[in-house]
């Protein structure tokens, strides 16, 4: 596992083309116990990349060679987790804006003030720290994921257990890598086995139904942290791998024995009743039933707890937006029952709540 840096130990590299202003940082930099390496030749720094291994890049943006910013794009190629500050002269909002969303974490302006500098720094290397601790941790999960799933394939006895306790590890792999929705698969895995319960499914079906809303997200833990967490709207080639999110959770529960029903239902969660969906533009009972009563239970739910992108509406406003949507992205059929079924076990109305 990746060691998070600590600010005794940060690796700084300095980059400008004026050598007495990379010469006055780097001196200011090593009095107070950083290891830095100082260029101002962009082309020289870049190639010292993978040897020098820094944790934070302070940057001129107008440079020969190489500018900043193409000097940015080299550096979060090679590792993402980098940090970088950018120092320059020009006073432009939509220059910095536009550093921002290509990966640098500040932005200062010539002539920089020494605790603007080191404030700055101090930000880097502990978003660089959070980073990487919520990798190892994350890592932590997957590791414990496949010990558990191997448990399962190889377990002759407390399968109910190992199921039990599979599903937990899943589940929490699930909440921990999007925060933002904690909580939101059980519960939607619970509304959805109600909903169908009450629409007359029994036994193993209506267990796997519950196991494939539970784990309809699984194959987000393929999507990269730059597509899934990106704040802006996701190009044409990430809404490509965003998008095969349900087809690596189903390659995923596919090998697992007890889950295989359950996959079905995650690889169809995105479909529509007009076979406008993906990935494979499934179109009327050809979904999966368990998918058709998710995606009423997923919509609503959507709308009525808080999320980041959006306010929370009233159970009656999410219920009113799915019946409008009869027959283009849900069954007609099932509309009524599942909304009747949810409108016992929703709030009317929940505020602040994710």
């Amino acid at each position: 596992m990746l060691q998070p840096p600590s600010e005794s130990t940060a690796r700084i590299l300095v980059v400008d083309d004026e050598p007495e202003i990379v010469a006055f940082i780097r001196e200011l930099l090593t009095n107070r116990g950083f290891e830095v390496l100082g260029f101002s030749d962009s082309l020289e720094a870049s190639d010292q990349l993978d040897s020098f291994h820094p944790d934070v890049c302070i940057l001129d943006f107008r440079m020969p060679h190489l500018s900043g910013a193409e000097l940015l794009d080299i550096i979060k190629q090679k590792d993402d987790r980098i940090e970088v500050i950018f120092l320059t002269a020009q006073d432009e909002t939509s220059l910095a804006v536009d550093l921002m969303k290509r990966g640098a974490l500040d932005f200062l302006l010539k002539p920089v003030e020494l605790s603007q500098l080191l404030l700055s720094i101090g930000r880097a290397i502990e978003h660089r720290r959070l980073i990487i601790e919520n990798e190892n941790y994350r890592h932590h999960l997957e590791l414990l994921v496949m010990e558990k799933t191997k448990a399962l394939n190889g377990a002759l006895t407390s399968l109910k257990y190992v199921h039990s306790a599979t599903l937990d590890a899943l589940s929490m792999a699930l909440d921990f890598r999007d925060q933002s929705t904690s909580g939101h698969s059980r519960r939607v895995a619970d509304l959805t086995a109600g909903a169908a319960g009450a629409l007359g499914i029994t036994g193993a079906a209506l267990i796997q139904i519950e196991h494939g809303a539970l784990l309809h997200d699984i194959g987000k833990l393929k999507i990269p942290d730059s597509i899934l967490f990106k704040p802006a709207r996701l190009d044409d080639d990430e809404w490509k791998i965003m998008r095969r999110h349900a087809e690596y959770g189903f390659e995923f529960l596919s090998n697992i024995e007890f889950l295989k029903g359950a996959a079905d239902i995650v690889y169809s969660h995105h479909e529509k009743y007009d076979g406008t969906g993906y990935p494979r533009g499934l179109r009327g009972h050809n979904i999966p039933f368990g998918a058709r009563v998710f995606a009423i239970v997923d919509t609503v739910d959507a709308m009525v707890y808080q999320r980041p992108y959006n306010k929370p509406v009233s159970f009656d406003e999410a219920a009113a937006e799915v019946k409008r949507c009869a027959g283009s992205q849900f069954d007609p059929d099932l509309i009524e029952g599942t909304l009747a079924y949810l409108r016992e076990h929703v709030p009317s109305r929940v505020s602040g709540v994710k």
